[in-house]
C-alpha cells in the first residue's frame, strides 16, 4: 500500500466534506459552500468555525465505520473514539489543504442534481491544468432538514471505496494497529 495513495484518497474524500453550512436548501446549494469553504481552506487555514462545521456536516463516525469494515465492530468504545479522533486529525492537517491546493482556482460548472427520496447526486466538472477534465459527483444523504455528504466519485471512482480498500489492505497484511501506526505517521509527516 502507498501511504501517499491514502493520503490523496483520504485528502479527497474529506476535505471536501470540509466546511459547509448544514441548513443548506438544496444538495446543490450545500455542494457550492463545501467548495466555496475548501477554497477558503487555502487563506484561513482550520478555524474553530470549520471544524464545527465538519462535525455537523459530515458524520466521522458514520464515516470511520464505513472505512473500517468489520474491523470496526472488534474495537471497545473507547478505540472507536480514538480512531475517530485520528482521522479528524488526519482530515484536518493532511486532507483539507491538499483539496484546497487541488481546487484552487479552479472553475467548477454544476452539471447536474439528481434526488431520489433522501439520497441526492451532485454533478461536476472541472478542467484542471495537470490532471485533465476530472467528472466529481458528490452523493449526499438528507437527515431532518440538512444535506450530509457521503461519497465523492471521481470518473466514476468511489473515493470511500478507495479508502475502504487501502485500509483494509493494510489491516490484513500488517493488522490494525500497523494501520493506526501509519496514520500517525502520516500526521508528523505534515
Amino acid at each position: 500500500m502507498n501511504l501517499k495513495s491514502l493520503g490523496s484518497a483520504v485528502s479527497m474524500v474529506f476535505a471536501l466534506c470540509a466546511a459547509s453550512p448544514v441548513w443548506a436548501d438544496t444538495p446543490t446549494t450545500t455542494v457550492k459552500n463545501l467548495l466555496d469553504a475548501v477554497r477558503a481552506y487555502k487563506t484561513s487555514g482550520t478555524s474553530a468555525s470549520v471544524q464545527k462545521t465538519v462535525e455537523e456536516t459530515l458524520p466521522l463516525q458514520d464515516l470511520s465505520k464505513e472505512v473500517l469494515g468489520p474491523q470496526w465492530e472488534k474495537l471497545s468504545a473507547a478505540e472507536q473514539k480514538n480512531f475517530v479522533q485520528l482521522l479528524r486529525e488526519l482530515l484536518q492537517k493532511v486532507a483539507y489543504p491538499k483539496s484546497a491546493d487541488f481546487f484552487g482556482d479552479l472553475h467548477i460548472e454544476f452539471v447536474g442534481e439528481h434526488i431520489t427520496g433522501a439520497d441526492a447526486v451532485v454533478e461536476t466538472s472541472v478542467s484542471h491544468p495537470k490532471e485533465g477534465q476530472v467528472t466529481i459527483e458528490y452523493k449526499l444523504h438528507q437527515v431532518g432538514s440538512r444535506w450530509l455528504l457521503n461519497d465523492v466519485l471521481l470518473d466514476s471512482v468511489s473515493l470511500v471505496t478507495n479508502v475502504r480498500t487501502q485500509m483494509q489492505q493494510v489491516i490484513a497484511k500488517e493488522s490494525y494497529q500497523g494501520l493506526l501506526k501509519r496514520m500517525r505517521e502520516k500526521l508528523t509527516e505534515s
